[in-house]
């Protein structure tokens, strides 16, 4: 018996249709339309509307189709799904199974975000959902279009990227160009006028100056906020809650004196959005005078001078001085022990007198009163709060009566801090030199129009890097010239103060507040006024029984 050759015959796959336009089913295909413009331009706006007809048309002509939603997002980027509100509405109907196709005019349009795409289509096609980019022709039911997909995905992306690097650019040449935005919207003080120009709100820039004055007069960032809060004040956003941060970001805006830092924050991540503080990311750029000024330059200065001290309070690198904040008395954080060191502390003490009771108010320090959990040895003598206030009245009588010799003595100080004429004219050639510097770079900014240029690159971090130099040299010689300064204006204060004592011996705090950096007591009850000068004077702080 003869074997039988075998014989294979082939059996060709029967060309699929796509899903969405094949009509063997006799249930309708329920259609979702998603529909985006990223931004809010007249431009957009236009481009919107046409989406929307267009798909609409699309869908009702065809019979086997039903509509069940147009999902539209509508000036928002397409590299995340956080806001987009419709598109996360969309996913939710097709996982509840309502939609069965999701018609899409492009990629870019579903997502720039290659990884967010193809986590969202695989998504839905596990559910058996179906997306159809109209421009492409893919049809992610289809066993090619992932392919397809995965590419032109990854070509949206890119070019997601390209806008991001472009427009980063543009706003950066902007900035050297001294060309400022500064949307007032929720900034107290501020308003923006039907031009365009930035104006005070003349109601909302008392708060911030009296904010700057309560801080300079002592009071805590927490005790300000529980003020205007208590008094109904409305914020920028018009709460009437205020926070002590809130008052904080205030005080340390450089937009009240009329200039602006551009650049404190940069987005990182293009598909993610995520800004972090500017620290030594990209450049920043100081440009002065770009609007009216609510607070003076040298109130904004001592603020941030005293921001500084009282920051140093609870940062000192040898734990010596760490201390919080207090505004509950003018000398909270003023006074130090003359034996160790520490800080003095405000206590209320009780002592007899002909065998009854009473209490008093002391200054004491932290080590000698236990309250110092890292330091002992300390026998330090409270002084009476009462003692301190007339020894201060006293010293402040004393140097009325001898204003020549108060203004010799700061004279000898300033001496000691004024730079020699040598050094001043290095001090205002190297204000010459950086103005320069800074003029060349805005005009390289100005002509410059490729975002890639290494030409424009390296002659830039030239220039940065020139400056850098100049600028370690002229802070240096600038801090002591302004020190000098300093000296003279709180001279100017003192002698303005020591004018303005009546006959009264009434404690004045206010004087106190403005005059004195710091007393220092020594176990003879004896303190040493540091007056904010340059200058020192001691008084006599013994109870007399």
């Amino acid at each position: 018996m003869s074997k039988k050759t075998s014989s294979v015959r082939m059996i060709p796959a029967k060309a699929k249709k796509s899903r969405i336009t094949d009509k063997s089913s006799k249930d309708k295909k329920r259609i979702g339309v998603y529909v985006r413009v990223s931004t809010d331009s007249a431009e957009q706006e236009k481009s919107y509307d046409l989406q929307v007809n267009y798909f609409k048309e699309l869908v009702d002509k065809n019979p086997d189709w039903e509509l069940v939603e147009i999902f539209a997002d509508h000036g928002l980027s397409g590299t995340s799904t956080k806001k987009r509100v419709a598109f996360n509405r969309m996913m939710e109907r097709c996982q509840n199974k309502e939609i069965d196709y999701i018609i899409t005019k492009s990629i870019s349009r579903f997502a720039r975000n290659t990884l967010l795409a193809l986590q969202s289509i695989r998504l839905l096609k596990s559910i058996g959902v179906g997306v159809w980019f109209q421009k492409e022709n893919i049809d992610t039911l289809d066993g090619k279009g992932e392919l397809f997909l995965t590419i032109l995905s990854s070509m949206a992306q890119e070019e997601s990227r390209s806008i991001s690097t472009n427009t980063k650019w543009a706003i950066s040449k902007k900035f050297q160009a001294g060309d400022i935005h500064m949307p007032t919207t929720y900034f107290l003080g501020y308003d923006t006028d039907e031009s365009g120009n930035v104006v005070i709100n003349d109601e909302q820039a008392e708060v911030v100056r009296r904010i700057y004055k309560e801080f300079l007069a002592g009071k805590g960032t927490p005790t300000i906020a529980k003020r205007l809060s208590k008094e109904g004040v409305p914020t920028a956003r018009g709460n009437k809650h205020w926070t002590s941060y809130a008052v904080y970001q205030i005080l340390n805006q450089e937009k009240y004196m009329g200039h602006c830092l551009a650049q404190k924050s940069v987005t990182i991540d293009f598909l993610t959005k995520k800004r972090v503080v500017n620290k030594d990311i990209e450049p920043q750029y100081f440009v002065k005078n770009t609007h009216p000024a609510i607070i003076s330059e040298d109130v904004w200065n001592l603020v941030q001078q005293e921001l500084k001290r009282r920051r140093k309070m609870r940062t000192d690198p040898d734990n010596k001085y760490r201390q919080c904040f207090s505004g509950k008395s003018v000398f909270s954080n003023k006074l130090f022990c003359a034996e160790c060191g520490r800080p003095v502390l405000r206590r209320r003490l009780t002592s007899t007198k002909n065998k009854e009771k009473y209490r008093f108010t002391a200054w004491q320090c932290r080590v000698a009163a236990h309250k110092d959990p890292d330091f002992k040895d300390c026998n330090c003598r409270y002084v009476w709060e009462e003692e301190l206030e007339k020894g201060f009245m006293k010293t402040l009588y004393e140097m009325k009566k001898n204003k020549n010799e108060v203004k010799e003595d700061v004279k000898k100080a300033i001496e000691q801090k004024a730079l020699s004429k040598k050094e001043q004219a290095r001090l205002k050639e190297l204000e010459n030199q950086l103005e320069a510097l800074n003029n060349r770079a805005s005009m390289i900014a100005e002509k410059e129009t490729a975002t890639n240029d290494k030409i424009y690159q390296a002659t830039l971090e030239h220039l940065t890097y020139e400056r850098e130099i100049l600028e370690t040299e002229y802070e240096q010689l600038s801090e002591n010239n302004e020190e000098r300064l300093f000296l003279e204006k709180q001279l100017d204060e003192l002698l303005k103060m020591l004018d303005s004592l009546g006959n009264d011996s009434k404690f004045r705090d206010d004087i106190f507040v403005k005059t004195v950096e710091k007393g220092v007591l020594n176990n003879s009850q004896i303190v040493s006024f540091e007056f904010k000068c340059g200058i020192s004077r001691e008084a006599e702080a013994t109870k007399k029984k």
